[in-house]
């Protein structure tokens, strides 16, 4: 597995001038990603040709690789301990500001009377 830089704002993995992802140092958030080989295949999704499509990163580090996209931002620290940081794609802008639909929903499950939370963004006009 590798993690590397990736950018929130165009949900997508930062690329050098080379068009190769960059990884990430310790300490720092970066999508965690996981070669796809035939010992370690990824068969996809049922029926769902785009979105398996979308879960595969080509071109990573060297030309033709193939990695999973398992859409996590994870954080590793000095010590080699792995941490949760966000997941893509759960994250939105509101008027400058990252909201992300996990910090919503762990708040709103705070409330005595909420049994259940599901929290997902919508396109608001203007």
């Amino acid at each position: 597995y590798e993690l590397i830089k990736y950018d929130v704002e165009k949900d997508e993995p930062v690329r050098d001038e080379n068009g190769y992802c960059i990884r990430v140092p310790k300490g720092k958030p970066g999508l965690l990603i996981c070669k796809i080989t035939q010992y370690a295949p990824f068969s996809g999704y049922a029926g769902a040709k785009q979105q398996m499509e979308k879960k595969q990163l080509r071109d990573v580090f060297q030309k033709g690789d193939l990695y999973f996209n398992s859409g996590d931002l994870l954080v590793i620290d000095n010590d080699n301990f792995i941490y949760f940081h966000d997941r893509t794609g759960d994250t939105f802008r509101w008027k400058g500001e990252n909201v992300s639909t996990t910090e919503v929903a762990d708040v709103l499950g705070l409330i005595d009377c909420v049994q259940e939370v599901i929290v997902y963004g919508v396109s608001v006009p203007g």
